[in-house]
């Protein structure tokens, strides 16, 4: 059922609740980090498990998205909120008193199944809870608090670390969050109201073990193929993932036709908008994860900047990113999709721009290199939240949760594809070479994937715009004779998914 609440100043209060729990779900994929060489030398871990540390978050994230989204969907948002909530403060706190290697992974896998339970219902709590031209203001700021988290983690990070709180060291960039976390339980209680689908009745255990098996062969490869050295494995699980996909899909029209509550409501891809706008997400996120992970990697490892130093470098473009963020709602409502188009062009400048800066091989972050962040930072911004906003403006509030589970994991995908495909460019023209030239053309040489990337969402932003107006003249209004709206006041006025 809808949300049981309906009063405006109510509303409000549940963003901040809200946003705490994707801010630490955004924070956490980067802090580690920074934290990995002092984890790996207080706990004696290896390479290959210091990178499952960061991985094992990762995966258990993407994989859980599409499930965490459904069972807000069946059980209730606000329920679901908290139960990630406690998962991941819970499995924070074991993270910071981990007394191995190993423990610290698998505490690190229940955080990304807290953080995957948690998200969705971000997006699904915003949906049900805020009418169309209210959703694009709250979307805007959740933009900026991905931006805020993803750039923090650099910085606080090597910050917390540097401080060495009762001599905790690198356990402290898990236990703060252990505060922030019991906070946001309580506050969610309190001012978060319930809702629920109504066609939602039971879990989808079938589509669930499928998904799962299906996901798993896609995202396991990817992201540990480059590290494992691309073994035989790797593309075997690739060509399994097919027809175990192919399976679940069946299993789901099945289900859907017999009545049954399916893990995903198919008729969501009927849609030409949600199509559109989840293969529009997945592409532009394969550029936006690669291109953080390679400018850190550039800073630290080929221009020898310490943690703080290449955190600051990073500021100016969490600054663009914010102000974008903040900008979109009023540039979407003046030019609808377009704008996505034209954020992913300006995106694809600033990288362009960052790839003539760096490519000289200079021994320090030079003023063109920052500009030109700070382009990629304004461009990213106003993209990040009209994507999501317009992949949900055409989705029924009934299947929130289950559309929010789908484009969130149609993003980790993205990020999971592009940190793998640009690491392979990376690393393959890097060799065994150092110092600022050899880091700066490898990474001028692979960020060409991340332009190449927003350029192409470029063209399925203005897709989706065609798409926005084919919506716009199949209306009653435009058939009926009336004046024809334009795509702006679509934007504002024509919400084929908001049902209070």
């Amino acid at each position: 059922m809808p949300s049981t609440s309906s009063r405006p100043d109510r509303r409000w209060l549940v963003l901040p609740v809200v946003f705490i729990g994707a801010f630490m779900a955004i924070l956490d994929v980067f802090i580690v980090n920074v934290a990995a060489p002092s984890l790996q030398r207080h706990l004696g871990a290896s390479p290959g498990q210091v990178q499952w540390v960061v991985d094992g978050y990762v995966i258990a994230y993407a994989l859980g998205l599409i499930t965490g989204g459904r069972l807000g969907d069946v059980y209730g948002r606000r329920r679901c909120f908290r139960l990630g909530i406690a998962l991941f403060t819970a499995a924070s706190a074991l993270c910071g008193a981990a007394p191995s290697p190993t423990a610290l992974i698998g505490a690190r896998v229940v955080q990304g199944l807290g953080a995957a339970l948690m998200w969705p219902q971000v997006l699904s709590i915003i949906q049900v809870e805020f009418p169309a031209e209210e959703r694009r203001k709250c979307l805007a700021l959740l933009g900026g608090v991905q931006g805020a988290g993803s750039i923090l983690g650099q910085i606080a990070g090597g910050g917390l670390i540097a401080a060495d709180v009762l001599s905790l060291g690198w356990r402290t960039v898990f236990l703060v969050n252990v505060p922030i976390g019991i906070v946001a339980f309580v506050a969610a209680g309190r001012l978060v109201p319930e809702s629920r689908s109504p066609s939602a009745h039971r879990l989808d255990l079938g589509g669930v073990a499928l998904g799962t098996v299906a996901l798993l062969l896609v995202v396991v490869p990817i992201v540990e193929g480059r590290a494992a050295g691309w073994p035989w494995w790797v593309p075997a699980a690739l060509v399994v993932a097919v027809p175990v996909g192919l399976l679940w899909l069946r299993h789901e029209r099945r289900l859907g036709a017999r009545g049954g509550s399916p893990l995903v409501e198919l008729s969501l891809f009927a849609r030409r908008g949600f199509r559109i706008g989840v293969g529009l997400a997945l592409v532009f996120f394969m550029g936006v994860a690669c291109f953080f992970l390679l400018l850190a990697l550039y800073l630290q490892d080929g221009l020898g900047l310490s943690a703080i130093a290449s955190g600051a470098v990073f500021t100016p473009l969490a600054v663009a990113f914010v102000t974008g963020s903040l900008a979109s709602p009023r540039l979407f409502a003046r030019t609808g999709e377009r704008v996505i188009a034209a954020g992913a062009l300006l995106q694809a400048i600033g990288m362009a721009g960052v790839i003539a800066s760096v490519a000289g091989g200079a021994g320090s972050p030079t003023p063109a290199l920052i500009a030109s962040l700070v382009i990629v930072g304004a461009g990213n911004g106003i993209v990040v939240p009209s994507v999501i906003g317009a992949v949900l403006r055409s989705v029924p509030t009934p299947d929130a949760g289950s559309a929010s589970g789908v484009v969130s994991t149609a993003m980790q995908i993205g990020n999971a594809l592009g940190v793998a495909s640009a690491g392979v460019i990376f690393f393959g023209v890097l060799g065994g070479a150092h110092g600022a030239h050899a880091y700066g053309r490898a990474f001028a040489i692979a960020i060409a994937w991340c332009l190449a990337s927003a350029s192409v969402s470029a063209l399925l932003a203005l897709r989706l715009a065609r798409s926005d107006r084919d919506v716009l003249e199949r209306s009653p209004q435009v058939q009926a004779g009336q004046r024809p709206v334009g795509a702006p006041a679509l934007a504002q006025g024509l919400d084929l998914g908001h049902r209070r």
